[in-house]
């Protein structure tokens, strides 16, 4: 056991030395950030993507993006699962060329907005990036913000980018 005072010279080849030492850098190291960022493959979700892409190299961090997907129906003329699917993989890929560190998940759900909540929670986010569309008067009143309700109860700070 080292005394107070006792300087790393005098047990610089000792095991405990060593140990303490590599114990401290390893203390000093920073916790992995771990960003999640959402997709629905608009110019505006786009946008917030590459400030994502930039924010993680940026911060070393880790980057999932994410495409939920609502269940289709016999009049929905959105994209389809599958292409979807492949869109995101695409994506992914196309960052992962410029930044290792992504990864996605896609989801389906009714709850757009309960799905991000979870995958947020499921893979420890520490920033949510989410891009808003803009929607005013009417439509805003009608619907909401989907932007502001998962700013609201997002388990970690959120980023949202127009």
């Amino acid at each position: 056991m080292r005394t107070e005072g006792a300087s790393m010279k005098e047990t610089a080849n000792s095991p405990v030395a060593q140990t303490e030492t590599a114990e401290t850098a390893i203390a000093q190291q920073p916790a992995s950030t771990r960003i999640l960022a959402l997709t629905d493959f608009s110019h505006r979700s786009q946008a917030a993507v590459e400030y994502a892409v930039q924010l993680a190299k940026s911060m070393h961090a880790r980057l999932t993006l994410l495409h939920v997907l609502p269940p289709s129906s016999d009049f929905d003329y959105t994209m389809g699962g599958l292409e979807a699917a492949k869109k995101l993989a695409e994506e992914t890929a196309c960052i992962k060329a410029n930044y290792g560190e992504v990864d996605s998940t896609f989801r389906t759900g009714l709850d757009l907005h309960d799905e991000i909540i979870s995958v947020a929670t499921e893979i420890v986010a520490d920033l949510l990036v989410v891009s808003t569309h803009g929607d005013t008067g009417w439509k805003h009143f009608l619907f909401g913000s989907k932007a502001a309700k998962i700013v609201r109860d997002a388990p970690c700070p959120v980023l949202v980018v127009r």
